[in-house]
């Protein structure tokens, strides 16, 4: 294997075995490490890596690992399109079997379960243990603690409250060996979000998401400011902090200007200053954030982009070739994305389709939204619908 990968390397790089011995071992015997006759000493095995410009972790790894590698990358990377699920699934399918013990492998079956979130869930958790499994035999503990954070978030969106929780307590746990700054801010931020979003504790919520803040400033590490500023600034206008709220929203902007970002990443802020929009009934904010949307036009943000055109159709804002009924349509098409989603967003998309209804749009579906309600943990949300939903029937 370890000669098949020299081979490799040098082949590609378009050296011949002359080009690659001299100096470090004979051509006869690198042509015999190649063919799998010979290991080369430490010390050549590192002149050979240096010769090639790679590592000797790069020389020592399986073909499938590199190329699982440079798929996950690829994936990850901000200067790659943007991927949707089902992209991610045909992407790394083929590489699902055989179920080897590689770090690369545990990455491949993370991502896939990821990808499953709205299509089979049930099937995602199946893949995050097979990750789970992979990272705990080869110690790595924040690749084992990131798989169960995305495991944690799969069990509340089906409502599977007590096993999440239950998780979160067996994960929040002293550590005798810190966790790396990526991992840490990705359990705050699940921290924060099941303060806010489930427990319906946003001052709590605020407070972690600020402990976070500071934390990236004191490692110099900002992995997930995106997500910690916009928490932060709904965050704070749901708590009626409005000029705080912003504040947080102006730094994103300040950010965005000095650095590089994904695509997905101003995406995310764009749907955040939507929904404040939405609450605030600012039509001009509204429509900035669907033209936003419509001009990336990503299929997993049709949603979004249906809520936002009730709202503005509602409000006597003509869109053009747009009916109430096309935009209800495209939430109700989409309805396994935000089902998957925290149960904020079912919530703002039940309210949406129950505004719909009362200008006598989608009230065939009045029974599918009640059940969806009724499945909300959050107690104030569920109460907020309910309120909007009795509303309606007392109009009819």
């Amino acid at each position: 294997m370890l000669g098949e990968r020299i081979k490799q390397i040098r082949k590609q790089k378009k050296m011949t075995q002359t080009d690659v011995a001299t100096g470090i071992i004979t051509k006869s015997m690198l042509s015999m490490v190649e063919n799998g006759k010979a290991t080369p000493s430490v010390p050549a095995l590192q002149a050979i890596a240096r010769r090639l410009q790679v590592t000797v972790e790069e020389l020592m790894l399986d073909p499938r690992d590199v190329q699982m590698r440079e798929l996950i990358e690829t994936i990850r990377s901000r200067h790659t399109p943007y991927f949707s699920d089902e992209k991610i699934q045909e992407l790394l399918e083929p590489y699902l079997v055989p179920e080897t013990t590689s770090y690369w492998q545990g990455q491949v079956y993370h991502k896939y379960g990821d990808a499953l979130r709205a299509s089979d869930p049930e099937l995602g958790l199946i893949y995050y243990e097979k990750a789970e499994r992979i990272f705990r035999q080869l110690g790595r503990q924040d690749e084992q603690l990131l798989v169960q954070i995305s495991k944690v978030y799969f069990l509340f969106n089906l409502k599977r409250t007590k096993e999440a929780y239950e998780l979160i307590e067996a994960m929040d746990v002293p550590r005798e060996i810190p966790l790396a700054p990526k991992t840490y801010l990705n359990f705050q931020i699940l921290r924060a979000l099941r303060a806010s979003l489930f427990d319906d504790h946003y001052t709590e919520a605020i407070a972690l998401l600020r402990e976070g803040v500071q934390y990236m400033r004191e490692q110099d590490v900002y992995y997930h400011v995106i997500s910690f500023q916009r928490f932060l600034g709904l965050f704070l206008y749901l708590e009626g902090e409005i000029e705080k709220s912003q504040q947080e929203f102006d730094r994103l902007e300040q950010f965005f200007a000095f650095s590089e970002t994904t695509a997905v990443g101003r995406i995310e802020v764009d749907l955040t200053k939507g929904l404040i929009a939405i609450f605030e009934n600012d039509t001009d904010g509204m429509q900035m954030a669907w033209e936003k949307l419509v001009t990336v036009a990503i299929d997993d943000a049709k949603h979004y982009i249906g809520q936002l055109e009730v709202h503005l159709l509602v409000n006597g804002i003509e869109l053009p070739n747009q009916t109430l009924q096309q935009s209800v349509d495209k939430i109700w098409e989409m309805q396994d994305a935000w089902l998957a989603a925290s149960g904020f967003d079912q919530a703002m998309m039940l309210q949406t389709l129950v505004l719909a209804m009362q200008r006598g749009i989608g009230q065939e579906r009045l029974e599918d939204v009640i059940r969806l309600k009724d499945d909300l943990q959050s107690e104030r949300l569920k109460g907020d619908l309910e309120r909007e939903i009795q509303a309606l029937v007392n109009v009819q």
